[in-house]
């Protein structure tokens, strides 16, 4: 089109002219009280006859044949936006970019987030022709933001910052700073802000914590407190206790587990009084028996000042429930202390009381909480030790989490050599699938001697199916790669012998073949770009 024809007055807009003419069409041009959009240089005279049809007319052809030739726009004003920075860090080699791609495509995603983390573990970045890719693939997938940000390169970040759908990753990456994502970011960009300032000036992330916090609606609130988990101390004390007696009962819940793990915290002590004289141990020369009041009080506001709730789902009965929330609070091994016995037997007493759901309930809550590694491995090990018509209803798999990995299975291998069978009671299929990656030798060597033992009974396989595929779908998960051998001389002759579950023992020897390849991409030598 001729370059006179496209003035400022007269400027074509050829989406904007296509929608207003589409308007004018469907109501009819006689209906409309819109004017016909103008294209210059096509315009009948005003007194043609059926004027506005042949015009309408003229106009849809015209501007369909601009739309289909395409149309220059405006030449932009804004300056010209500086370019990314030079690399610092070698790219993932050829196949290393090939196994990428594979897992951005959907296979295998549950393997991403371990080697986005290997990647930077391993100081390598994603390569240049994947970057678009990962981010897009990434933006919505919160738990890849972090590891994500971490392998984008210099010229990774540059680009998320050129696109606010993207701009997530920079809040996400260690070198995040207030201006980018703390005064403008969302809840969750400036709860990832906060928590990597609280790792390197924690005292600067909580005055800023605590002058924002006023105006945040209360979820807000307690989605920012809980970022002070990061370099917990004393200092955080005032912050913390001021906001134990907000309006909001998530708030309160957030700041509590808090508080009490606070070294010489006022808080915990006040617990303490009101708990030690409802919990008497009864020595006699012979045996010794554990008592259990129930607190002689109602429930009232004082109880509110110290964490206590009116009300706890996990404690049955009104002042069930405030003995029960006092327990969980209390550091547990302080009753060890105070009565010079060990959990193992502490335990042993509660199970001899009426209260035995409580106590054990509200200890494995405060084992937990205190990350007390003595009291959650003697739980673990009552609650498994022999079949129970009616166990307490423990909180299994966090107190697993609490053990460190090598303790946790010397409590499971014991259980599989009592047990070495699939049964609806085994006591170790639980346990076993709470064991993370990765797994020693010793267990996975166990562990697959059991299969295929199992496996090789084909009339049993109709029974063990469910519990076995479950457990294939986690060692995929959890064995090294390089126990890769390990698992398939044993396992792959029995492929075709097990067709109840010839797809899950398949997905676990490709599984551990893929990460194989991905470990071993990490070392390749780096491809350009």
């Amino acid at each position: 089109m001729p370059d006179n024809l496209a003035t400022p007055e007269t400027a074509l807009r050829p989406a904007a002219d296509w929608q207003r003419l589409q308007r004018v069409v469907l109501l009819g041009t006689r209906q409309s009280p819109d004017e016909l959009p103008a294209v210059p240089g096509f315009t009948l005279p005003a007194d043609a006859p059926d004027h506005r049809e042949k015009q309408a007319l003229l106009t849809a052809g015209v501007l369909s044949t601009i739309r289909k030739a395409g149309y220059q726009p405006a030449v932009a004003t804004a300056s010209a936006t500086a370019p990314a920075a030079p690399e610092t860090q070698d790219a993932l080699g050829v196949s290393g970019a090939q196994l990428l791609q594979q897992l951005l495509d959907g296979q295998y995603p549950e393997l991403l987030p371990e080697f986005l983390v290997a990647l930077a573990e391993n100081q390598r970045r994603v390569p240049h022709q994947l970057l678009v890719m990962l981010l897009e693939h990434a933006r919505t997938r919160s738990q890849l933001h972090r590891p994500a940000a971490a392998v984008l390169g210099q010229r990774g970040a540059w680009l998320a910052a050129q696109n606010p759908a993207w701009q997530t990753f920079l809040a996400a990456s260690e070198q995040a700073t207030e201006e980018t994502a703390w005064e403008t970011g969302t809840i969750g960009q400036r709860t990832l802000c906060l928590e990597t300032l609280r790792r390197r000036e924690p005292t600067h992330a909580r005055e800023l914590l605590a002058a924002v916090l006023p105006q945040e609606p209360a979820r807000h609130q307690a989605q920012l407190l809980d970022t002070l988990q990061e370099q917990l101390s004393a200092a955080d004390a005032p912050l913390l206790t001021h906001y134990l007696a907000a309006k909001s009962k998530e708030v309160r819940q957030t700041v509590l587990p808090l508080l009490v793990r606070l070294p010489g915290s006022p808080l915990l002590e006040r617990l303490w009084q009101r708990a030690e004289p409802l919990m008497q141990l009864k020595r006699s020369l012979l045996s010794k028996k554990l008592l259990v009041e129930l607190p002689a009080t109602d429930w009232d506001k004082t109880w509110l000042l110290e964490g206590i709730e009116q009300k706890d789902s996990r404690f049955p009965g009104e002042k069930a429930a405030l003995l029960g929330q006092l327990l969980a609070l209390i550091p547990p091994q302080r009753w060890a202390k105070h009565w010079n016995l060990t959990p193992a037997k502490i335990i042993e007493l509660a199970a001899d009381t009426e209260w035995t759901e409580l106590l054990l309930t509200a200890w494995s809550e405060a084992a937990v909480l205190h990350q007390d590694i003595a009291w959650a491995g003697a739980l673990l090990e009552w609650l498994h030790a022999q079949p129970r018509k009616k166990a307490p209803n423990l909180p299994v798999a966090r107190l697993a989490a609490a053990l460190p990995p090598a303790q946790l299975t010397a409590l499971v291998l014991p259980l599989l050599n009592a047990t070495p069978h699939f049964s609806t009671d085994a006591p170790w299929q639980h346990l076993l699938q709470l064991v993370p990656a990765p797994w020693p030798e010793t267990l996975t060597r166990r562990v697959v001697e059991l299969l295929r033992r199992a496996l090789r009974q084909p009339t049993e396989l109709y029974r063990i199916q469910y519990a076995a595929s479950q457990l294939l779908e986690h060692m995929a998960r959890v064995v090294p790669a390089a126990q890769y051998n390990l698992c398939a001389e044993p396992l792959q002759p029995l492929l075709q012998d097990v067709p109840y579950l010839h797809n899950s023992l398949a997905r676990l020897l490709n599984t551990l073949h893929f990460r194989q390849q991905l470990a071993e991409a990490l070392h390749e030598p780096p491809a350009p770009g």
